[in-house]
């Protein structure tokens, strides 16, 4: 096995100076990835005189052979955007990574996944949150968070005791453990589930990778919970990253007289996220959708015909647009319907579940 073109291309973009993950997408989105030189002669067009020059630098100089050595010799797995085990929830968005670096379990990438997010010093009351969240959840979903040492490291390790699935995206390579009070847990997870990243191998953890990988947590999940956050933890990071992707947030209140719950309090007081207080406060949120290719127990007739017919005002108004204007995206719909994200999330989940709306490409919905 050898690295694939796109592979080698995408490994090129990652390691050229002035090409970020938005340059290098919008390049891989555009140009020719089926041929090194092809690919080269579609970029120059694409790409400011100087980053051309650059890139052509890379290409020239960096050794794909010893890169690939080191790959395999990490037991790494490579996917690079645009191939069929790229992350299809990962797709929408413009900002991520071209490249990624896996260790373990791929075929999670394809599951249905819920982010548990926190802090990393919670309370006995956050880490029970967490534990008895993560335990029902694991059910029917992937368990994706940071391993982090708190809550991150309670949720995965929670998922895996009960032989569930989970996926840890680091803000470092996938070969570095960190931190080291998570080593065995790395292991296991490692063996059980999937380490990702978009950082190369032997990346060290530095601090602004954190901010940043927190956008893949959210991306690969079709909702995010937060169990514990105080107002200045990076947990926010991931849940502003949620919301702009047009994702549900979910948050357990906490004490008023705790500062670690100070952060998801505040949230959810704003309306931003949504309150929880048991995790059938999120599986009933998910309505009757087909997560995992399995339908779930019928309705009785009566009560199903019942629950299909009944719209709030908000739920119609959001029927009756998209049945005036056809093919809609959820920017536009946000703004037209004056709703707050988190509510019009929950809408459209309720109205496909309901079979009345669908997602179609790229966060547009449409009627059946």
């Amino acid at each position: 096995m050898t690295l694939t073109t796109a592979q080698k291309i995408a490994y090129f973009l990652t390691r050229t100076p002035g090409i970020g993950v938005v340059k290098g997408r919008r390049l891989m989105e555009n140009g020719d990835v089926t041929d090194v030189e092809d690919f080269l002669y579609s970029a120059k067009s694409l790409i400011s005189a100087k980053d051309y020059e650059e890139l052509v630098r890379t290409f020239e100089s960096v050794d794909t052979d010893s890169f690939f050595d080191r790959v395999k010799k990490a037991g790494v797995t490579l996917i690079a955007f645009g191939e069929e085990d790229y992350p299809e929830s990962l797709t929408p968005y413009g900002d991520m990574p071209v490249l990624l670096y896996c260790k373990g379990n791929t075929s999670l990438l394809k599951t249905p996944s819920i982010g548990v997010v926190g802090t990393r010093y919670p309370t006995h009351y956050g880490t029970r949150a967490t534990q008895e969240f993560v335990k029902a959840l694991s059910e029917r979903f992937c368990i994706v968070s940071g391993l982090a040492r708190g809550v991150d490291a309670i949720a995965h390790r929670t998922a895996l005791e009960n032989g569930a699935r989970t996926i840890a995206v680091l803000g470092c390579g996938v070969d570095v453990v960190y931190p080291a009070e998570n080593s065995d847990l790395f292991e296991d997870v490692c063996s059980n589930g999937l380490l990702l990243s978009e950082f190369a191998l032997g990346t060290s953890a530095d601090a602004g990778n954190f901010p940043t990988r927190n956008r893949i947590i959210s991306g690969l999940s079709r909702a995010v919970l937060v169990t514990e956050a105080g107002l200045k933890s990076g947990t926010l990071h991931t849940v502003n990253y949620a919301l702009k992707q047009g994702k549900t947030v979910y948050g357990v209140p906490g004490s008023i007289y705790s500062d670690r719950s100070a952060g998801v309090n505040a949230l959810i007081r704003n309306g931003e996220i949504v309150a929880v207080t048991k995790p059938e406060d999120v599986l009933e949120d998910f309505g009757e959708r087909d997560l995992f290719g399995e339908k779930r127990p019928a309705e009785p007739e009566k009560e199903k015909k019942k629950s299909s017919m009944s719209l709030s005002e908000e739920e119609q108004k959001v029927l009756d647009y998209l049945n005036d204007n056809g093919e809609t995206h959820f920017e536009e719909l946000l703004a037209r319907t004056e709703l707050p994200v988190f509510r019009l999330t929950a809408i459209l989940v309720k109205l496909e579940a309901l079979k009345k709306i669908m997602k179609t490409d790229s966060n547009f919905w449409s009627v059946y």
